[in-house]
């Protein structure tokens, strides 16, 4: 009788222990990733026009952009204010005249730079993993015209020491898209007056 209590308590105790580990697994926190973009030194062909940036649609709404063993990764902003936003700052940073609109209708009748937000999620299996996808289509438009439009993909799995900031992951995966989707654009633009 007394190895049955002894099992019992032993069986006890482990589920006291092994419980709540259980629990947190399934239980991610959720966090919120602030998504900014600090624009990059970046050779863009001259433009003399003024260019209207439009936020970018979302081919499904993108509402959880990632998580790790702990968290569930959510976006400061929506995903295409973030992207309109970030061609925007590119281009003026770059001397480029530029104005930006929540709305096609509004942008009137100037080229448009826009797109479709496709992905973005970033993954962190353990802390010295990661992998992030940024995808999104680019677009240029004028009079309801579409002039130019192309998929980018900027993807990356790092398994080193210092994997660095989630959210700056995530603007580095624009930084690698603007460099080739811009220039196009302000070319097709150039080519297109």
């Amino acid at each position: 009788m007394k190895k049955f209590y002894t099992c019992l308590f032993a069986i006890i105790l482990s589920a006291l222990v092994f419980a709540p580990c259980a629990f947190s697994e399934n239980k991610l926190k959720e966090t919120t990733l602030n998504l900014s973009y600090n624009p990059i030194d970046m050779k863009l062909p001259p433009c003399s026009d003024k260019i209207a940036v439009v936020k970018f649609t979302e081919s499904k709404p993108i509402e959880q952009i990632g998580q790790s063993n702990q968290f569930k990764y959510y976006p400061s902003i929506d995903i295409g204010t973030w992207m309109g936003k970030a061609v925007y700052a590119q281009l003026k940073a770059e001397g480029i005249n530029v104005e930006y609109f929540d709305t096609m209708d509004d942008a009137g009748d100037m080229f448009i730079i826009t797109g479709i937000a496709n992905k973005v999620y970033i993954h962190r299996p353990g802390q010295l993993e990661m992998q992030y996808k940024v995808r999104l289509d680019g677009m240029v438009t004028r009079n309801n015209k579409l002039l130019f439009a192309q998929n980018y993909t900027s993807k990356q799995d790092k398994d080193l020491s210092n994997t660095g900031d989630n959210a700056g992951k995530l603007m580095a995966g624009l930084h690698d898209i603007f460099s080739i989707f811009l220039p196009q654009a302000i070319k097709t633009i150039n080519e297109n007056k």
